[in-house]
């Protein structure tokens, strides 16, 4: 189906030998989820010329809140991914303590992905080190 990848991922990679279907692959479908999600979330707002609310606040300048700044970014994800990723819905984005790196964040980010027939839930975690680069992974 057309709506596994978007129109830029069907572009730049068109699979004219992939089989044509009807039948939606909700593994596939969760893959585009998960690589727009990364390039969302690795979007510092106001550098979007056309969407200035697109991706998360930068971290200086929310950082100075801190702890209150957790609940800050965990909001921000979630407005974030549910007002651009429309093939998720009921986002929720908690915040989980790492032991091991205390300058490390990690956010655990749930939904159900929108599919077509069955209901499929989806699991990321998001993870900012140091330097400000997040890590997605699903």
């Amino acid at each position: 189906m057309a709506r596994e990848r978007t129109l830029l991922e069907r572009l730049g990679d068109p699979r004219h030998d992939a089989p044509r279907t009807t039948r939606e692959n909700t593994d596939q479908l969760a893959e585009s989820v998960l690589l727009h999600l990364r390039k969302m979330l690795n979007t510092w707002q106001g550098h979007s010329l056309t969407l200035p609310d697109y991706g998360i606040p930068v971290l200086a300048d929310i950082m100075h809140s801190f702890p209150d700044a957790l609940a800050m970014m965990e909001e921000a994800i979630c407005n974030s991914i549910g007002k651009y990723e429309p093939r998720l819905r009921g986002v929720k984005v908690r915040y989980v303590e790492s032991e091991d790196d205390i300058l490390r964040l990690r956010f655990e980010v749930t939904a159900q992905l929108v599919t077509e027939k069955e209901k499929a839930s989806i699991w990321f975690e998001t993870t900012i080190n140091s330097s400000g680069q997040i890590e997605v992974k699903g």
